[in-house]
């Protein structure tokens, strides 16, 4: 490679990506990227695949990413934390994903009994090919099963309107507070990250504030380098973390290659990111939390 650019936030069919953990090590070398982590929503289950595929020169480190909310001025706001170098047999994590994969099955059989009241005959072949315990788009899925079995626009137009209301959270019952998080990846001898802090849609106050909370909380770094940040979003960023004694990390939030916004594996969005050091991998290489192939 004759680069060695940093990408710690990736994801794969293990929970919304597109391409499996093998295809993601191909991209990422052929992208000079060559310090990677998986970090899935609410699941591990690709380490090993990504383990056995990590390619000669590259350092793979073991990632996660989980949907959590935190309380500010009595309002609820959802975050993203993402858990790196951890102990991925800690007993506390494996319980804590366990959980959010039952409450994500239940979220997903919810809206199927949903659907099932509004609609008498349902293309009952096609949804039980949806797998219920995966982090998917469950809308994206449920609309393609209905336009794969020739549904009227109307129904299929009645739930996307549905749906916008009800994407992503899946509802308050797969809420998972933030110190629950933070607790569960310092028990597995983890660091722990908050990402894309740009993207909740907050204004800058509410981003400090927040990060400021989090802090006290034993948080230990924010996404720094993202695909979404602007210039002076970084620089913003980089004023908080030296504020409040974090890490710094890196990453493109990379899901699909056909994303309109043509974010690449290490090079984010017109290669904003293209980075080869951050405080956050020097302390991960330092404390030998990487893993790679030795032949």
């Amino acid at each position: 490679m004759d680069k060695n650019y940093i990408d710690l936030h990736i994801h794969t069919t293990n929970s919304d990506g597109y391409f499996s953990p093998k295809e993601i090590v191909e991209m990422a070398s052929k992208n000079d990227t060559s310090l990677i982590a998986i970090s899935d929503h609410d699941s591990i289950c690709g380490l090993p695949e990504f383990k056995e595929n990590l390619k000669f020169g590259m350092h793979g480190i073991a990632g996660v990413e989980f949907s959590s909310y935190i309380m500010l001025n009595n309002k609820k706001i959802k975050l993203h934390i993402l858990g790196y170098g951890f102990d991925e047999n800690n007993i506390k994590m494996l319980n804590l994903l366990q959980e959010m994969k039952e409450k994500r099955v239940a979220a997903h059989i919810k809206l199927l009994n949903f659907a099932k009241m509004k609609l008498l005959n349902l293309p009952e072949e096609s949804l039980s090919r949806i797998n219920m315990e995966r982090y998917c788009w469950f809308d994206r899925e449920f609309i393609k099963c209905l336009e794969q079995d020739n549904y009227s626009m109307d129904v299929i137009n009645y739930y996307r309107d549905y749906f916008k209301s009800n994407r992503f959270s899946y509802g308050p019952d797969y809420d998972l507070e933030v110190q629950r998080v933070i607790d569960a990846i310092h028990s597995a001898d983890g660091f722990v990250v908050l990402a894309h802090p740009m993207a909740y849609k907050l204004t800058r106050d509410e981003v400090t504030n927040i990060i400021s909370k989090l802090s006290d909380m034993g948080i230990d770094g924010i996404e720094v380098y993202q695909s979404d940040c602007s210039v002076g979003d970084s620089l913003y960023l980089m004023q908080l973390a030296d504020k409040f004694n974090l890490l710094q990390s890196v990453g493109s939030d990379f899901h699909r290659d056909f994303n309109s916004d043509g974010r690449m594996i290490g090079k984010g969005i017109d290669n904003n990111l293209c980075i080869e050091e951050t405080s956050l991998t020097n302390k991960l290489l330092s404390l030998k939390k990487d893993f790679r192939r030795n032949k």
